[in-house]
């Protein structure tokens, strides 16, 4: 290859890597599919544990690589002054210190995420405190700590419960919880 097309591949390699690694970090929220027929083998690395909503840390590792790749070969070809295969040489290294950075970011921020959100499934059988009295039509608001968080939940009830009285979660509906009162300690 020239060192003419070589320096090409470079720069579009460089330009086209940072363009799409800056449009990945500002567009989080949009999806781009693309399908490709041919079936890739699925590789295994065992320290490795990759799972379908890792898919989105591998675009940017991609990327990094990609756009480290260029500039990697035109340092190589500007400040050593090598050959083509020297360049080669020094954009697979450039390229493979942008796609481990790229991971390491992207690894950090998956280990600072927090759980799944908490499902109101997961409240039944959950003690709570009346803020808002339950009355005749069986309407009221209830209150609760779970996982950190105060939640402030519409309750039902069969019966009258008096505000300030503990009561026991025991149905959900819909983004309500239906309620019973415990007897006094």
């Amino acid at each position: 290859m020239s060192a003419d097309a070589l320096e090409l591949v470079f720069t579009g390699s460089a330009v086209l890597g940072t363009a799409l690694l800056l449009l990945s970090s500002i567009g989080g929220g949009m999806r781009v599919r693309l399908r490709i027929p041919v079936r890739l083998p699925h590789v295994r690395i065992p320290f490795l544990r990759a799972t379908r909503t890792d898919d989105a840390t591998g675009l940017p590792v991609l990327l990094g690589f990609l756009a480290m790749f260029g500039i990697g070969g035109l340092f190589g070809a500007v400040a050593f002054g090598l050959g083509p295969m020297g360049r080669m040489a020094v954009a697979f290294a450039f390229g493979a210190f942008g796609a481990g950075v790229a991971f390491a970011i992207f690894a950090a921020l998956r280990h600072a995420e927090g759980r799944e959100p908490t499902s109101l499934r997961d409240l039944v059988g959950r003690r709570a405190r009346v803020v808002v009295s339950i009355g005749e039509r069986g309407h009221g608001t209830v209150v609760l700590t779970y996982d950190g968080a105060v939640q402030t939940l519409p309750a039902t009830a069969t019966a009258p419960i008096a505000r300030g009285s503990e009561v026991v979660i025991q149905d959900v509906r819909g983004m309500a919880v239906t309620v019973r009162s415990l007897p006094p300690p």
